[in-house]
């Protein structure tokens, strides 16, 4: 029986199956369900491995989903970090040039202002340190700018031009310890020389000492030197000097214009005083004297010149 079995053990199991098949083939035509136990034995076997399959799928989709939206992300924050530096930059040059706008207004109001012709120049360089204070100008003698002439500026006195070529010139500014210009105290009306120092600020001398200047104290310009237009701002009085005797006060004073900020200035060509036609002569008819007697007061040949504001005074009293 074993013997059988072995030689025809092919056509045993060939026969074996083919039974089943015919037994599952007739089962299902008769039957309104399929009958497949070897798909669902197959099918319960798969099963978890087909859901790790779609999970690790899943995952992987989730993976590149998400490198994808990072990469995009930062492009995206790359552009957006671009556009706000150039917005940065053009809220920069913009504001740079309102600000240049500005100080160009202030400065054409200015020469609007100024007796005389101004020629408008720009601060190519400037040097605030040490003993010597100047700056270049990037105008000169081709632009009507010639030594001596007042150097101004919308917040006040710059200084003076010292030296020029035909297309630079040279300012000495008041600063310097070599400058030195006739000042009047706005308040009080007292006189003084605003002069520079070694240091960043200045200092007004020889004012009289029954003068009376006070700390915070504005000064301008008298305009009696002959270069400076008359109430231009020089500075304003932060300390009286003590302990001085003799004949005249100092104060120190933080000038009006911060030397090493200044851009653009105004060079005034001519600056005529405010002072009537009769004040000269009046000045030049009185000159100062050591002492005052009896005979500067009698009438004579020395009075003749103050006769001429008389004189002039005449017709206007007939008129009325």
């Amino acid at each position: 029986m074993i013997s059988f079995l072995r030689r025809n053990s092919v056509l045993i199991v060939t026969g074996v199956l083919l039974l089943v098949s015919g037994s599952l083939l007739l089962a299902n035509a008769r039957g309104p369900r399929r009958v497949d136990p070897l798909g669902s034995t197959l099918l319960e076997t798969l099963a978890p491995l087909d859901r790790g399959l779609g999970a690790m799928r899943n995952a992987v989709s989730r993976v590149w989903s998400n490198y994808v939206d990072l990469v995009g992300a930062r492009e995206e924050a790359a552009w957006l970090r671009k556009r706000l530096r150039e917005v940065d930059q053009r809220r920069e040059s913009t504001t740079d040039l309102e600000r240049e706008n500005a100080r160009l207004q202030a400065l054409l109001d200015l020469r609007d202002r100024m007796p005389g012709q101004g020629v408008a120049a720009r601060v190519t360089s400037a040097e605030t340190k040490g003993l010597f204070h100047s700056a270049t100008l990037g105008k000169g003698t081709r632009d009507g700018i010639a030594p001596g002439q007042a150097v101004i500026s919308a917040d006040g006195v710059v200084g003076q031009v010292f030296q020029a070529s035909p297309s630079a010139a040279r300012v000495l500014l008041l600063g310097d310890p070599s400058s030195g210009i006739d000042a009047i105290d706005v308040r009080t009306r007292a006189r003084g020389i605003v002069e520079g120092s070694p240091d960043e600020g200045c200092r007004l001398k020889y004012v009289k000492r029954g003068d009376e200047i006070h700390v915070g104290d504005e000064l301008v310009t008298s305009g009696l030197d002959g270069t400076f237009p008359k109430g231009v701002p020089l500075g304003t009085i932060t300390a009286i000097v003590p302990g001085e005797r003799g004949l005249f006060r100092s104060a120190e004073v933080k000038p009006a214009v911060d030397f090493s900020k200044v851009e653009e200035v105004l060079v005034v060509a001519t600056a005529p005083t405010d002072l009537p036609p009769e004040a000269p002569r009046a000045r030049a008819a009185k000159p100062p004297g050591p002492a005052r007697g009896a005979a500067d007061e009698a009438p004579g040949p020395a009075a003749v010149a103050p006769s001429v504001g008389a004189a002039d005074a005449a017709p206007s009293a007939g008129e009325h």
